[in-house]
């Protein structure tokens, strides 16, 4: 199932000088576990074995300052440092996965989103084509290494029916903000912590430009695409299967501007969603 949770919770009542910007994030809660994970390509009956890609979504909501939305806030102030003051680096955004409730995360590719058509759309297109157009041999040596092995039939062009990492990677692309077009250049990278509370959490961070606020909109999306796969501690009488255990998602974002930082919902505090990994029937 598809579910949801954000900060603040109640909308309805948001108070944008306490809360600049809601942060949510939403995604499958009942994930499959992949059982041939350390399966490069497994035999063609097993090639479905829980071994689904998924992806996460955040979204970061402001009201920002172009003057054609003022109208929807005539009750906010004429001036709003925050988003009139956004340092180069405006952003990063938090989203950690659990490691020792018997199941972890593998990530495949992460992104950011667009609405088309967007400002540069040519620069952006382009930028896009070119970035496949790298992937495209190593998609085309895939599929005919699987077709090889009888583990799926090669249709049409070559493309992503050859793995399912493959198939997400090209999925993701599509309606994803290239890296390295000139002002729009974001970053992801893996993240560590841990706490009493939660444990061992590991996860990915996404660092955004200023130029992704002024230019896409009141509304910021990204989004992780991973697969779930088993992992339980080696002990001396052997495995005891696995133990897949519920445990949240912890995700949290920061805004950079007049030399503060304001966090959604706080430096040590997070959205949560809960997580139920399942064993494919």
């Amino acid at each position: 199932m598809i579910e949801m949770n954000r900060h603040p919770v109640d909308l309805t009542n948001w108070d944008k000088e306490e809360d600049p910007f809601y942060f949510e994030i939403y995604g499958e809660t009942e994930p499959l576990v992949s059982l041939a994970a350390a399966e490069v390509l497994p035999p063609p009956n097993e090639v479905d074995k829980g071994g689904r890609t998924y992806e996460y979504w955040w979204t970061l909501g402001h009201t920002g300052s172009a003057p054609e939305h003022h109208h929807l806030w005539p009750e906010r102030p004429s001036d709003e440092p925050i988003w009139k003051h956004l340092e180069d680096t405006a952003a990063r955004v938090y989203l950690y996965f659990p490691v020792e409730k018997g199941w972890r995360i593998n990530e495949i590719t992460s992104s950011v989103k667009y609405l088309s058509p967007v400002a540069n759309q040519a620069a952006w297109t382009e930028k896009a084509a070119a970035e496949w157009s790298k992937l495209q041999p190593v998609v085309n040596g895939a599929a005919t290494i699987a077709s090889g092995l009888g583990v799926v039939p090669v249709v049409g062009p070559a493309a992503a029916l050859a793995a399912p990492a493959l198939a997400a990677l090209a999925k993701l692309q599509i309606g994803s903000v290239p890296p390295d077009v000139k002002g729009f250049e974001w970053s992801a990278g893996k993240v560590t912590f841990a706490s009493k509370e939660h444990g061992l959490m590991q996860g990915v961070m996404w660092t955004l430009p200023r130029q992704m606020f002024e230019l896409l909109g009141g509304r910021l999306t990204g989004s992780v695409a991973v697969t779930f796969i088993p992992a339980q501690m080696q002990s001396r009488g052997g495995s005891e299967g696995a133990n897949l255990q519920p445990a949240p998602v912890l995700g949290h974002a920061v805004v950079y501007a007049d030399g503060r930082q304001r966090w959604s919902p706080g430096s040590n505090h997070f959205v949560e969603l809960m997580l139920s990994p399942k064993e494919a029937s």
